[in-house]
């Protein structure tokens, strides 16, 4: 990765389309879940891919690039949030009835289920949490210092997802 970023800052494309591939599932997940909209995700992405071109040279580490990108892709959502206040995500209640919950198999949701879908029951910061965390495998410590809340609240959040979700499998949450 290190390679490929100092390629980017001398403007080589083919290193930049690399990245841009290695991450842009990652970041389109969390932005879609962050946004509730497809098509607005897409550009949350595009702007957070357009910010790296343009600012890589202020990525001193690139183990951070993960990181960087994600704090970029909030941001940008969250701009796109203030400015588009209709972007919701709507959920078909009948798609879970078949799912069976257990606190072993919740890390294999993804797999099981339309994860977008799943937790649309849950809050903004608790979907953009969940998908860090679970999807991206992002630690607590990373999602607390790229969305600027406590790590402790974190782990609260995580663990009300989980309740809201495991209540949700069994018909306890309506939308």
């Amino acid at each position: 990765m290190e390679e490929l970023l100092k390629k980017i800052k001398f403007g080589d494309e083919q290193a930049f389309e690399t990245i841009v591939k290695t991450y842009e599932k990652q970041l389109l997940v969390i932005a879609e879940l962050r946004i509730g909209d497809a098509y607005l995700a897409k550009d949350a992405v595009q702007e957070t891919f357009l910010s790296l071109y343009l600012n890589s040279w202020k990525i001193k580490n690139s183990s951070k690039l993960k990181s960087w990108l994600a704090i970029v892709l909030v941001s940008k959502c969250n701009n796109i949030l203030e400015n588009n206040k209709f972007a919701q995500i709507s959920l078909e209640a009948n798609e879970l009835e078949n799912f069976i919950y257990s606190e072993d198999e919740f890390e294999n949701v993804v797999e099981n289920l339309d994860f977008k879908k799943y937790i649309s029951c849950l809050d903004i910061d608790e979907r953009t949490i969940i998908a860090m965390y679970y999807d991206d495998n992002y630690t607590t410590k990373e999602i607390s210092n790229i969305l600027h809340i406590s790590q402790g609240t974190i782990k609260s959040k995580i663990s009300r997802a989980k309740i809201k979700l495991k209540n949700r499998t069994r018909g306890e949450i309506s939308e």
